[in-house]
């Protein structure tokens, strides 16, 4: 939702994880927008001249081998390295036809707020708080469990086959793989769950805050990336309070406002609702 005007906003980053929402009715983050995409530019620009190159290589060997199949292989190659140019160039389309329709004067001064703020505004203390999978941690999970689940299903196969040629001796032995798997599955989990557990009184009993986000951007690490953001809030005495976070959410830009729980004693000690994979619940849930 556009934090001026509450429109919605689509969030265009299929394959452009770097890429900010824009509103095209006011005109919210479209500079922004405009340029981050101007900063990738000269990489989609250079992108076709890869696609021909490496599709010259596969037509070069492919004539060598002399099989119709391995012309399969460029033309998946060049479909899947095209599709971040259809993703650029739509967004580039979007942004000019915005700006030819914008209108800053429906910017409102107090947009209306996301109804699950209004939701937390209204809950009593001691919220209900549950962890929650999001995020990379919910990718990880899932895949960790289909790995489990399959190396389940393959080793009760082979102890299956090895007990009927060799008895019940070593049963144990062929399924130390999946004992091997739960101790990683758990550790994993693990890890977050103590993370969380200093976060959690101030979820459950700290003062709300709406903060303010100032400013975002995308930090990549190695092949993956993550949401970085800036925000400012008050507290309950009109002390002004800046921090920033990991956004697990990757939906949170300039303007927008989240939810901040903070230490009445202490505002330093502060953690946004994005930032968090415990989650405050209705107690009617």
């Amino acid at each position: 939702m556009c934090p001026r005007c509450g429109s919605p906003v689509p969030l265009r980053r299929s394959f452009n994880p770097a890429s900010k929402p824009f509103c095209a009715r006011c005109g919210w983050n479209l500079d922004r927008a405009e340029a981050r995409l101007g900063g990738k530019s000269s990489v989609v620009k250079l992108l076709p001249i890869g696609v021909a190159a490496v599709g010259l290589l596969f037509l070069f060997t492919s004539t060598r081998a002399n099989s119709p199949f391995i012309f399969i292989v460029p033309a998946l190659f060049a479909l899947i390295a095209l599709l971040p140019l259809w993703s650029y160039n739509s967004v580039q389309k979007a942004i000019a036809a915005a700006k030819l329709t914008v209108n800053p004067a429906l910017a409102q001064c107090q947009p209306p707020l996301d109804p699950s703020l209004q939701m937390l505004q209204s809950l009593p203390r001691p919220r209900q708080v549950r962890f929650r999978f999001q995020g990379s941690l919910g990718a990880v999970a899932i895949v960790v469990v289909a790995v489990l689940g399959l190396t389940a299903f393959f080793l009760a196969g082979a102890q299956a086959h090895r007990r009927n040629i060799h008895g019940n001796k070593d049963s144990f032995t062929i399924l130390l793989p999946l004992v091997f798997m739960l101790f990683v599955f758990v550790f994993l989990m693990a890890v977050p769950l103590f993370r969380e557990k200093r976060n959690l009184p101030l979820l459950r009993d700290g003062e709300l805050a709406l903060a303010r986000v100032v400013a975002q951007q995308t930090i990549q690490q190695g092949k993956t990336s993550s949401s970085k953001i800036d925000y400012e809030f008050k507290t309950n005495t009109g002390q002004s309070t800046r921090n920033s976070c990991r956004d697990l959410t990757n939906a949170v830009f300039e303007d927008m406002t989240i939810a901040v729980f903070y230490d009445a004693l202490d505002p330093s000690k502060n953690i946004a609702a994005c930032a968090t994979y415990l989650k405050i619940v209705d107690s009617f849930q």
